[in-house]
């Protein structure tokens, strides 16, 4: 009981003037687990379901996704709950401590390396140089060691992802892919048509840009559909060339302002353990384009990252590490 006193003391030192933190710490030991009681902790192991491709669309809702996506489209939609509201708590929840040989996770999100670096065949992660496609390759799909496909330096474009997906497919075509675009997650860097912004608009956060009051939440949905719509042309494209049973989902939602009831305060972004039903619902579009791929297990491979850079590019994507 001492240690934990002085460990409560520690942190409040270092951090009790920092409003950020004390709203952290009283959704997560607060609000969270009240929250869990009302709306239910559980949620769907993705790996667990019956696909060939899993194209995750980071911080896609499901009202938004049904709202700017036509979801006749799909041999089958229905909404699921995930199991985390954030990409890091999804992550620990679906892949820590379990091992997927079958598998390779193509990503344009930096946590799954410091989360889940042995738990599939190949992991590759555009924020770092990987040793499994070559340089030209990499260069070829506009990933990290040039820079090419990286806008501002905080993101990396769904064109760029798609590519490099492409090419992994290309060397493991009987392994089940993850494809983890960063969009709709904020910063806001293409249009609806499929075209990108001629610059970066990095104020539409529903995070603090929103609980501020600098933009409306109008202008953040906006924002955010444009941003999915930009996405899901690359990842329909992909579903295409891929062929097979492709699912295009999410890891988690996002809040702009709903309330947090029964507490008198409101939700922004996606903090961890925050179980509202509009960070926890998502999309689960299904389509299948020729046969079926026969998938085989391999050798589980880590994934080698150096830890100090995956945390600078978190910390460029507005993540506290």
């Amino acid at each position: 009981m001492l240690d934990k006193i002085r460990y409560a003391a520690s942190e409040i030192a270092a951090n009790g003037d920092d409003p950020y933190w004390w709203r952290l710490r009283f959704s997560s030991r607060i609000a969270g687990p009240i929250l869990g009681k009302i709306h239910g902790n559980s949620g769907i192991d993705f790996m667990d379901e019956d696909w060939d491709n899993l194209f995750l669309l980071d911080a896609c809702r499901a009202d938004l996704f049904e709202e700017c996506i036509d979801t006749e489209q799909f041999d089958e939609y229905r909404r699921v709950h995930s199991i985390g509201c954030s990409s890091p708590e999804w992550m620990e929840k679906t892949f820590d401590g379990a091992a997927y040989p079958d598998t390779v996770y193509v990503t344009a999100n930096p946590w799954i390396s410091k989360i889940a670096p042995d738990s599939f065949h190949k992991i590759v992660n555009l924020w770092v140089e990987s040793g499994e496609l070559s340089e030209k390759e990499i260069k070829n799909a506009g990933g990290a060691i040039d820079g090419v496909g990286v806008s501002g330096g905080v993101t990396i474009h769904p064109d760029t992802l798609s590519d490099a997906a492409r090419s992994v497919h290309e060397r493991y075509p009987n392994k089940r892919i993850i494809v983890h675009y960063f969009q709709p997650h904020a910063p806001v860097v293409g249009n609806a048509d499929g075209t990108p912004r001629a610059d970066t608009d990095d104020g539409l956060h529903p995070g603090d840009d929103l609980k501020a009051g600098n933009v409306t939440r109008e202008e953040v949905w906006e924002g955010y559909k444009d941003n999915l719509q930009y996405a899901f042309h690359y990842a329909q494209d992909l579903a295409e060339d891929l062929g097979g049973r492709t699912v295009f989902s999410a890891d988690h939602g996002e809040l702009f302002g709903e309330r947090l009831w029964p507490f008198p305060l409101r939700g922004y972004a996606h903090p961890d353990g925050v179980r509202h039903p509009r960070l926890t619902e998502v999309p689960w579009a299904v389509t299948e384009v020729g046969s079926r791929r026969r998938i085989v297990d391999g050798e589980i491979s880590r994934h080698e990252s150096d830890e100090g850079e995956i945390d600078n590019r978190l910390r460029d994507l507005g993540y506290r590490v």
